[in-house]
């Protein structure tokens, strides 16, 4: 007779009897990446209309073609290299590479080396089936640890947000965390004091009233310090949900930002059908450039998706005879209003864009049109 193998949430429940409540970010990370039933893991994450979420890849190729131009303005500020690399870290199914190898050219199709940081055995072997067409140019590495030092540009597209983070409640005198505790009902929030791991990220914390939530996320400098020790020259791409430290703690934003996707349908509720759907948090943009200062990294740029695109695509988006659009052409336009309307995807994603090792004072094509105050972000 077999035996049946026990679920995720019972894997949970399991390591909650034998540990004691467990941090958010660790039930986070089961809930995402466990290896057999974790959301991305077991290979449950979908994209698109059928999915769970819409993405900026999942509305067309014109996402594609933005970075791909992105990435050839880097190349070109560093002087055309003959080996540049693209580095991508949570490519999904590959569609987003496919349409970035797809339209690249010429002598910088020809220095390009594209490389994917894949953890996930199920992930990978989809991501080969996608970009089998680019045997010379793609390879994939299990890790940051595992990439051989490099020039160019690392990317994440939405990678950060799901990064694990730990709840912080505010006592009204000071921080405590929110556990997740196994009761006969299911799981539950539980308080506790700070671990000393996280009594360093509550003192730069903002004064709240009592009942004020908020997360923390050390992973996502740990991950800024690995990718930065690659990179021996260019940029690092940082495209996700977040805001500001100023605006993410904002004293009307008391309920954090933690959030749920599940159908195209969003709830707030992480501790509810563990393993079906997706949990994401808003990125804190400031925490991530000031650890690019504290690693020797410069920041040149902050800015929303909608300025981001428009100065990147800036020549495709130009007509020099005033002729109407063809229906490929139209269909780009198109995929275009969504990625840059300022009430959805324009404003929602933020770009932060740090270098190393560079010595002239260039701006990116994607940062010309930045807002003028985007520094608050530094400290």
């Amino acid at each position: 007779m077999s035996v049946r193998s026990p679920s995720l949430s019972e894997k949970i429940g399991l390591e909650i009897e034998r540990e004691g409540p467990l941090s958010f970010a660790r039930f986070m990370e089961m809930a995402l990446y466990e290896p057999e039933a974790g959301y991305y893991a077991s290979g449950a994450a979908r994209v698109g209309r059928g999915g769970d979420f819409y993405t900026s890849v999942s509305v067309g190729q014109a996402f594609g073609k933005a970075l791909g131009a992105h990435f050839e303005n880097v190349w070109e500020a560093l002087g055309q290299p003959k080996d540049f690399t693209i580095v991508e870290q949570g490519a999904n199914d590959a569609g987003l590479a496919y349409d970035v190898l797809s339209q690249v050219s010429g002598a910088f199709a020809a220095a390009l080396s594209y490389r994917i940081i894949e953890p996930v055995p199920a992930l990978r072997l989809i991501q080969e089936e996608r970009l089998k067409d680019f045997p010379k140019q793609v390879a994939w590495v299990a890790s940051v640890e595992d990439l051989p030092p490099f020039q160019g540009i690392h990317f994440s597209n939405e990678l950060i947000d799901a990064l694990p983070v730990h709840i912080l409640r505010s006592t009204g005198e000071g921080w405590e965390e929110m556990k997740v505790a196994l009761t006969a009902d299911g799981f539950a929030f539980e308080a506790a004091p700070l671990e000393e791991a996280l009594q360093k990220e509550a003192s730069v914390l903002p004064s709240r009233p009592a009942g004020y939530l908020c997360e923390v996320r050390p992973q996502a400098r740990e991950w800024l310090r690995n990718v930065a020790e690659k990179l021996t020259k260019g940029w690092i791409l940082v495209i996700d949900y977040g805001r500001a430290r100023e605006d993410l703690f904002a004293p009307h934003r008391n309920e954090g930002s933690v959030t749920c996707y599940q159908k195209h349908q969003r709830d707030s509720n992480p501790l509810t059908d563990v393993g079906s759907k997706d949990i994401t948090a808003d990125v804190n943009f400031s925490d991530l450039a000031e650890e690019g200062l504290a690693l020797g990294l410069e920041v040149d740029g902050f800015t929303d998706q909608h300025h981001f695109l428009v100065g990147a695509m800036e020549k495709l988006l130009r007509s020099d005879d005033g002729a109407p659009p063809d229906k490929m052409q139209a269909r780009f336009l198109s995929q275009l209003k969504s990625l840059l309307h300022p009430e959805t995807m324009g404003t929602q994603f933020r770009y932060l864009s740090l270098r190393k090792n560079i010595v002239a004072d260039t701006c990116l094509n994607g940062f010309r049109f930045q807002r003028p105050d985007w520094r608050r972000i530094l400290p």
